[in-house]
């Protein structure tokens, strides 16, 4: 449920006019092993070796196979021994195989420098730390980029990787470590896959690591980091056993692998990726004892390892069915949290997804869960493929009750284990277990664009409870004009809580209850069985009654949310004592201070200002965030003290947004000396650079400038960018941006497409255009499509873009009416210069003054 306004968005369509779309591939042959044999040449950032396939026949007729291959030097190809003459492109290699072979051994010998797929780390001049590693990173279709193969999810294999990688270094892959020995003095790893997998799931990571070694019953585990952080392996990930044993003890299926790894890489591209049997997992994962105390890595930890059973053990036929793999390892985020943490961190990690997937939904497109049309699949693994996913299984569970959601999930992993699976095939389930029909609840919840936006508005009079509820989502681009809604309401008197559930079929629609007497308060979606935007108006005073009383933390938290539309001194004063009660669970707490945030005015700053130093620090963290949308000295003080030395870096990071946001002269000072903080992912100092390019000062130009250059790091460089369009408006500010979109990491071309967007330069395009000819990541291709359209000025921006411009205008005439007035000063005779002698001075000495009154002095030329 959202307290914000169900209006219906502008997003735009996800389909672009390129996209087309996308069927299954055939399979005339089954890839039943894949043997790779490679040598690793580190400094050319290459490898050559050969991949040998093990094929079976499906289709009688098939005379050719073929494999992904991208810009592959190729050597010899053979078929059982046999030297042929495969067709080459440059892109698919097809084999020649005979009719009459029903089983048949393809091997092909290559060097490759792949430019995706494969990642040779070193260090340079600017980033002289780095560490010199390799590290795969196949999904969704990148193994092609450096492994000849049929590089679809629908395809799984057996597999083994042989390596030869330079002194000192290890070789992790999936699987056994079946052999180590020597090549010429440098080690060879020899590692086996013995169970059937996909080729986005291969990997190889090569580099110098601490390793620690735990068992979660019978299962090895092992964390892999860099030698520096070894300290930090454990606190990080040493609850990963108990994460295995609650898993496979709510599904009913045990940890399906012989061995469980998780690897620290640098510079990853992703936050984890769940290669079977071995999860890759960026730096950032590692946490100090201060990034510990608000701070957690379990979610990240808990979503990969969810991927042993979602994704690698049951695998999504196509991309198009990614969400099975997704959808689940992002549900599984919040079962880990409801068992670690209980049910209010879980209903609020809830929360938090559905703001994620909101905020997508309403300003970049709405799409289906399920969906075929794309340009790339690395499109689909957005807020709709992970957090909508998630949400829809939490509805399916909060429908049909957790031990039956477990029974279907169980069946759905025995049934379809080691293979490939479909949404319908999970839609079967549900309906086999539970007796009931799901085909409506999966065509709007996955297979159409969009979701619900309900306003309900609650009164009481003559002894009926009316709920008036209405559905506000706009009918277009297959959005449903009307979703069937079940409202539960949980209805609040002083003899307990009575559970009524609305039936809600229409576009708009009034549900009359006879009732006693007048209710304490009414708690609409107790369980957040709705995925959608739900807005609630009711009596103020029984919104106060259900943050004084209601019984969960949810039903508190949605109460607040509502308040934050009164204005009164009551429910200032209700908000401050649910803020101030230490003992209240700290989402309620952050819910209160974003309401007193939105609220405002006097009595609202005091309560807040009160409560900066509160010891829980996500509540503390809700209270700055708050007092950013307050001007006065007394504000910007308490912010400079919580940016310059709170103990939690999250805190210190949203006080120096916070600061920015309230326009105080103090502000540019204080955010210059934060930049210098060193922080866990240096979330201090690009937090100070969001600071700055919202103090609109221009004094911040040349720092955010110097920010955005290779050799800082990354979170720093692309907070940056972002900020250069805030405080940069000319073709200098195009200029800087345009020259970023070679750089080599994709999130910062995706972020200097955005802010090329942001800054409005349709003389950019020229450049965009350029890029997106020769980028390879499919998803700056993509950013970079989504601007090209808007720039070409089809669509009009929205309301936020307007009032920033306004905004800025605003501060442009300030400056300007501050530059006028200092003219005047300095033009503005004194009271013993003569005027005449004034205008002399501006004239030839050949020319003979013009007698001017003396108004005309004080008045500039503009």
């Amino acid at each position: 449920m959202s307290a914000a306004s169900s209006a219906s968005s502008g997003a735009r369509p996800f389909a672009l006019s390129t996209s087309r779309r996308h069927y299954e591939r055939d399979r005339p042959f089954e890839v039943v092993h894949l043997g790779l044999d490679w040598v690793l040449d580190i400094d050319d950032k290459s490898l050559s070796g050969s991949a040998e396939l093990t094929l079976e026949r499906r289709d009688p007729e098939a005379r050719f196979i073929e494999l992904d291959a991208i810009a592959f030097e190729l050597g010899k190809v053979q078929v059982d021994g046999k030297t042929v003459r495969p067709e080459y492109d440059g892109h698919v290699l097809r084999v020649p195989i005979a009719e009459k072979l029903a089983h048949a051994k393809v091997t092909v010998n290559y060097t490759v420098r792949p430019r995706r797929g494969m990642y040779f780390l070193g260090p340079d001049e600017h980033y002289p730390q780095r560490p010199r590693q390799v590290w795969t990173q196949c999904q969704e279709e990148d193994a092609r980029h450096f492994i000849p193969c049929h590089d679809k999810p629908h395809v799984k294999m057996k597999s083994s990787v042989r390596v030869v990688v330079p002194k000192g270094y290890r070789a992790l892959s999936n699987g056994v470590l079946a052999k180590e020995d020597k090549v010429d003095g440098n080690p060879r790893f020899a590692w086996e896959m013995r169970e059937p997998h996909a080729s986005y799931l291969l990997t190889l990571v090569v580099g110098e690591f601490a390793e620690i070694e735990e068992k979660a019953g019978n299962v090895p585990l092992s964390y892999l980091v860099p030698k520096s952080r070894e300290a930090d392996a454990l606190p990080t990930f040493g609850r990963t056993p108990k994460m295995i044993e609650t898993f496979a003890g709510l599904i009913g299926v045990p940890y399906p692998w012989n061995k469980y790894a998780q690897v620290v890489v640098s510079d990853f591209i992703f936050g984890g990726m769940e290669n079977t049997t071995a999860t890759t997992m960026y730096e950032h994962i590692l946490l100090d004892e201060t990034a510990r105390l608000d701070i957690t890595s379990d979610d990240l930890i808990a979503h990969e390892l969810a991927h042993q059973w979602f994704g690698d053990y049951v695998t999504c036929r196509d991309w198009s069915e990614g969400w099975l793999n997704e959808g689940f390892a992002t549900y599984f985020e919040h079962v880990w949290q409801e068992a670690q943490d209980g049910i209010d961190e879980y209903e609020y990690g809830l929360l938090t997804d559905l703001g994620s997937y909101l905020s997508e939904a309403r300003g970049r497109y709405r799409r289906p869960v399920v969906c075929s049309d794309y340009d790339a699949p690395l499109d689909l693994f957005d807020r709709h493929l992970y957090e909508k996913g998630g949400l829809f299984l939490h509805t399916l569970r909060a429908q049909v009750g957790k031990d039956r959601f477990f029974e279907v999930v169980r069946r759905y992993l025995t049934r379809h284990a080691k293979g490939i699976v479909e949404t319908r095939d999970l839609q079967r389930v549900f309906e086999e277990v539970t007796g009931k029909g799901f085909g409506r609840v999966f065509d709007e919840g996955l297979y159409k664009p969009g979701h619900p936006e309900i306003e309900v508005d609650i009164s009481f009079g003559g002894g009926m409870l009316r709920v008036a509820a209405k559905q506000t989502q706009a009918a277009d681009g297959g959005v449903p004009a009307v979703f069937h809604v079940s409202i539960p309401l949980d209805i609040v008197d002083d003899d307990g809580v009575r559970r009524e559930v609305l039936s809600f079929e229409r576009r708009a629609e009034t549900f009359v209850l006879p009732l006693t007497s007048r209710p304490s308060f009414v708690v609409v979606d107790p369980g957040m069985r709705i995925l959608g935007d739900v807005t609630v108006r009711a009596p103020s005073d029984m919104l106060r009654a259900q943050l004084e009383g209601g019984k969960t933390a949810r039903a508190r938290w949605l109460a607040a949310q509502s308040l934050a539309n009164q204005d009164d001194t009551v429910t200032i004063k209700a908000l401050a004592r649910r803020l101030g009660d230490e003992s209240e669970f700290w989402g309620v707490r952050a819910e209160c201070a974003a309401a007193l945030g939105r609220i405002r005015g006097e009595e609202a700053e005091r309560i807040l200002l009160a409560h900066v130093e509160t010891r829980h620090p996500k509540a503390r963290r809700a209270v700055v965030q708050a007092l950013g949308n307050f001007r006065s000295g007394d504000v910007a003080k308490a912010l400079v003290t919580r940016a310059t030395s709170d103990a939690s870096y999250l805190v210190s990071a949203d006080a120096a947004r916070a600061l920015g946001k309230t326009k105080h002269p103090s502000g540019f000072a204080t955010l210059v000396e934060v930049q210098r903080r060193a922080s866990w992912a240096d979330v201090i100092e690009a937090a100070s650079i969001d600071g700055l390019a919202a103090l609109r000062d221009e004094r911040a130009v040349t720092p955010l400038e110097e920010a955005t250059r290779y050799g800082r790091p990354t979170r720093v460089r692309r907070a940056a960018i972002m900020a250069v369009p805030k405080v940069r408006f000319d073709r200098r500010a195009r200029e800087l941006l345009e020259s970023l979109l070679d750089d080599a990491d994709p999130h910062l071309r995706i972020d200097v497409a955005r802010a090329l967007l942001e800054l409005g330069d349709t003389g950019a395009r020229g450049k965009l255009h350029q890029r997106l000819e020769r980028d390879l990541d499919p998803r700056v291709r993509r950013r970079i499509r989504e601007v090209l359209r808007d720039l070409g000025g089809d669509g009009k921006k929205s309301q936020s873009e307007l009032k920033d411009e306004l905004e800025k205008l605003r501060a442009d005439i300030a400056k300007l009416t501050q530059k006028v007035t200092e003219l005047e000063v300095r033009v503005r005779p004194s009271k013993l210069d003569k005027p005449e002698k004034a205008k002399v001075e501006k004239k030839k000495p050949e020319k003979a003054p013009k007698k001017a009154p003396k108004s005309a002095a004080r008045k500039p030329k503009k």
